[in-house]
């Protein structure tokens, strides 16, 4: 069992989708259906941009940018602009009011990640190792984070010492310069990653994620390990899976 610790197993786990999934996938987006009806389905947390302004539009939390910019020209869908993590001191914080404390609840996360290639030189020195997001905590214990290598894994904790949950699970390969929708949920034990809508990765455990209190970090780690890149469409949903089986990213399969 590892420690908390940069650990790849560099193993691509077979993903399969079964009778009991497509069930469960149907009756979560009917329900999800009928909590959006005309309305965006924003879940705990959904930060985007709109102008300048990096805004939760949930209104549930105050977006804590640290030397965080945004970006009018890089954009996905209608967005205005995304933010912009320049790969060395950039991130994002969002203070936790029990919103992203999952223990053994159902809970979607997901978001549009655009990754740019290293342009080399002695401008920018990059880590190999590059967070998306991580959750940290007053007690130094973490919950759980996401980042990049050669692919994207999830490493998750119950107790904040030991990766039990999920050891560098893996989420898909890494693309650099083109707009990725990456998503990891739970339902009923089952944890599953999406690339693009596509099912990377299944796997079950009975364990609670660690509740530490503390904050939801976007685009490094505790130690660096800086994302230089962008990123738009932050959402956490705590007690719904939206997917349990593959999607399409689009308007209607992603609720916004």
């Amino acid at each position: 069992m590892a420690k908390l610790s940069r650990v790849f197993s560099g193993k691509r786990r077979k993903s399969n989708s079964n009778e009991k999934s497509s069930l469960m996938s149907r009756m979560a987006s009917k329900s999800v259906r009928k909590i959006n009806e005309n309305k965006h389905l924003l879940g705990d947390l959904f930060i985007t941009v709109e102008g300048e302004e990096i805004i939760d539009l949930t209104n549930n939390h105050i977006p804590i940018p640290g030397r965080l910019k945004t970006n009018s020209q890089i954009r996905h869908m209608e967005s205005t602009g995304s933010l912009a993590f320049d790969g060395r001191d950039t991130n994002l914080n969002v203070e936790d009011n029990g919103d992203f404390n999952f223990g053994i609840d159902d809970f979607s996360i997901d978001w549009w990640e655009y990754q740019l290639s290293d342009p080399g030189g002695w401008e920018l020195e990059l880590s190999n190792i590059q967070f998306s997001m991580y959750k940290n905590s007053i007690d130094k214990k973490q919950p759980f984070e996401i980042f990049n290598n050669v692919h994207k894994a999830i490493s998750i904790s119950s107790n904040g010492d030991n990766w039990d949950i999920s050891d560098s699970k893996y989420m898909g390969t890494v693309e650099e310069n083109v707009w990725i929708h990456w998503a990891v949920t739970r339902a009923n034990n089952n944890f599953y990653t999406f690339k693009n809508g596509v099912i990377k990765n299944i796997w079950e455990s009975v364990e609670p994620i660690n509740n530490s209190e503390g904050y939801l970090t976007f685009g490094s780690s505790p130690k660096g390990n800086n994302f230089y890149g962008y990123m738009d469409k932050l959402r956490v949903i705590k007690s719904t899976p939206l997917w349990i089986d593959e999607f399409k990213p689009t308007k209607d399969d992603l609720f916004y």
